[in-house]
């Protein structure tokens, strides 16, 4: 990567241009070497290496973006001297979308950078998303899932819920009002949907003791986050016309690969939207709260691919509507937005959204000139832009 791509990374988050600012521990233990990182992710790193790397198919862009965005790993389980394998502590599934990005787009097989004196290609990432989601050593679903409901249920004011039949009360979790399992015993869905849920959004963090009395690293996410976070078989979400407050801890959601629908409009909710809340969403709602802003969609997500329906409309979304929808998911169907900010113009994007079915951008502040969605879009059912603070040109 060219030094002046780490000269640009330093400057825009006021870093300094070393590599990487973050701990590396090498431990030796019964004749096994253990190497792992620590404080390993960066927001603002993330997004300079990530469009870095989604806009210009650099792959050693990637190679830093999937480190800053995805967090910590550890070598593990190699006897010294042998091949070590990895371990990546926080986010296997994020590891996954960039091992994946990298070899589909440009052939390139991501390598490390944070650990470069070991001058190693990452191994797949994508088969550790399954062992999280089945891992026996978590123990039975009741053992691990049922604490985290039970936390839900203690911070959202469950007491006070509109129904909340059999909750702390029956032995199987399964039987608890709006909680749906598989024939293996894990939560597959939670609808608790005008439920009169209060409180902060339901991902929590605790410092996990293993039985030996040793803490578990604080990237280790599998232990250390619960609440939503560790329903790894979580499918749907729908928690919307609560009193939910406050943001969304979106990085530990991103583990649950098999959630598909995510629905929390109608709350409280304030700070940033992120539509790619797990690599096989189809449908998120988000409208009717107070978010602010809107992340942009990431290409190398695997939500990218699959989203088909999202709705933020009737929050304050304060952003550029060329910047908001400039790699806006190509099979989306319905995309909502209205009574919103949102200023700008309209970008030629659009014209290539051949499922397009419903777009609504109306009660904003856009103008420019309009798109010709006719024209390049068969599938378009209802568009409205109606509405609008300072208008549009063309017809």
């Amino acid at each position: 990567v060219s030094p002046f791509c780490k000269k640009a990374e330093s400057c825009s988050c006021e870093a300094t241009a070393v590599d990487h600012d973050v701990k590396i521990v090498t431990t030796v233990e019964d004749n096994y070497n253990f190497i792992e990182t620590g404080g390993l992710y960066d927001e603002c790193k993330c997004d300079f290496w990530s469009s870095l790397c989604e806009s210009a198919g650099v792959g050693k862009a990637c190679d830093y973006a999937a480190e800053y965005c995805c967090g910590d790993y550890m070598y593990d389980g190699g006897v010294v001297g042998d091949e070590l394998s990895f371990l990546y502590l926080s986010s296997p599934t994020c590891y996954c979308d960039f091992f994946t990005y990298a070899q589909v787009e440009f052939e390139y097989p991501l390598k490390l950078k944070a650990l470069m004196m070991i001058n190693k290609e990452f191994e797949n990432p994508c088969g550790q998303v399954d062992l999280w989601v089945g891992d026996s050593s978590l123990g039975e679903p009741r053992d691990f899932e049922r604490p985290s409901l039970e936390a839900i249920y203690e911070r959202t004011n469950g007491q006070n819920w509109t129904n909340n039949a059999g909750w702390m009360n029956e032995e199987d979790h399964c039987g608890w009002y709006g909680v749906t399992c598989n024939g293996d015993g894990f939560v597959t869905s939670i609808d608790l949907r005008d439920n009169n849920l209060a409180g902060q959004f339901p991902v929590y963090a605790r410092n996990f003791t293993y039985s030996d009395g040793t803490f578990a690293a604080e990237s280790d996410w599998q232990v250390n986050k619960y609440g939503l976070a560790n329903l790894y078989n979580l499918e749907s979400l729908d928690l919307a016309d609560n009193k939910l407050t406050g943001t969304i801890e979106y990085r530990p959601l991103y583990n649950l690969h098999l959630l598909t629908h995510f629905d929390v409009s109608g709350n409280q909710l304030s700070g940033e939207v992120n539509a790619f809340v797990s690599p096989s969403l189809i449908y998120t709602n988000f409208s009717n709260n107070r978010f602010t802003y809107m992340r942009s969609f990431e290409r190398y997500k695997g939500s990218f691919r699959t989203l088909l329906f999202c709705d933020v409309s009737n929050n304050d979304i304060q952003q550029d509507a060329s910047v908001l929808l400039e790699n806006i998911p190509p099979n989306i169907k319905q995309f909502v937005a209205s009574n919103n900010p949102i200023t700008g113009s309209l970008p030629a994007s659009l014209n290539d959204l051949p499922q397009l079915r419903q777009f609504n951008l109306s009660s904003n502040a856009l103008s420019g000139e309009l798109p010709k969605f006719a024209e390049s879009i068969l599938s378009l059912q209802e568009l409205d832009l109606s509405n609008q603070a300072n208008g549009f040109t063309g017809s």
